[in-house]
């Protein structure tokens, strides 16, 4: 693990500094303004008691092989509740958060059921770091991102060895953060959620399930047109008919939502 920093390459240079204060508050804001929305409901934002998460411990974590500031900031982060769906709300993507309050990270952790949270076990050589955490999942390993957090500096990165999506620039072999080069892109934790917070209350991202009962996130963006691009349009018209975002009516909008989706149900 990297005791100081230096110049990032991938922030033009910039030397980053991991401050868990601003992890906490960047997705504590992320869910909340989620739940403005007619899908993420604000009870399922849970946040920590004062002494942090109690089954979030070094003995009960030891098996995950996490340094004691990954385990502190597990501790104390906020988290979002999975209410009864597959994998949770669907927060970008085919892109699912991480409760690690919940099974199977309860005290007994269950280590073989854990396994299932980490995007490595196709690829033991590109292990993840000890300082480094899966904040999200994706929906199959193919779709949807695993973004990992670099406790030395407060970025996540996309695991993405199943794409193209290598970034641009590399780091020196020798440079405890050139384990990303196997991965995707690279960003401040902040500037990703503001980037997801702004697709979504502008609403070219829509999240909700879809007619087979698949949560998603839809969107309009696609250079091709085809009936999700429809679908998509036709929830926004829904949001926007409620009043979104000035004088939304969030509860009967979220009704007339769940009777498209029963209505579009094959």
């Amino acid at each position: 693990m990297a005791t100081s920093n230096e110049p990032d390459p991938r922030f033009d240079s910039q030397v980053l500094t991991y401050k868990p204060e601003s992890i906490i508050a960047a997705i504590e804001t992320y869910y909340k303004a989620l739940s403005k929305l007619p899908y993420v409901e604000e009870s399922h934002i849970i946040s920590p008691p004062t002494s942090g998460w109690p089954n979030i411990t070094e003995s009960n974590f030891a098996p995950l092989e996490k340094t004691n500031t990954v385990i502190n900031l597990l501790k104390h982060l906020p988290y979002l509740q999975n209410p009864e769906k597959e994998k949770g709300y669907a927060i970008a993507f085919g892109t699912f958060p991480i409760d690690y309050t919940a099974a199977p990270f309860r005290e007994p952790i269950d280590i073989q059921e854990a396994k299932n949270f980490k995007p490595d076990l196709a690829w033991p050589e590109d292990a993840v770091k000890g300082w480094v955490i899966p904040l999200t999942m994706s929906e199959d390993n193919y779709w949807g991102n695993w973004w990992l957090l670099d406790t030395t500096d407060g970025t996540v990165t996309d695991w993405a060895h199943n794409n193209s999506t290598e970034a641009d620039v590399d780091y020196a072999p020798d440079d405890p953060r050139s384990w990303r080069n196997t991965c995707g892109e690279t960003k401040k934790l902040e500037d990703l959620l503001a980037e997801w917070r702004s697709k979504f209350e502008s609403l070219h991202w829509v999240a909700f399930a879809d007619p087979t009962g698949r949560e998603k996130v839809w969107n309009d963006e696609d250079i091709q047109r085809d009936e999700d691009t429809e679908h998509c349009e036709e929830l926004q018209a829904i949001i926007r008919k409620h009043g979104w975002p000035v004088n939304f009516k969030r509860q009967e909008c979220k009704e007339a939502l769940e009777t498209w989706m029963e209505d579009h149900q094959t």
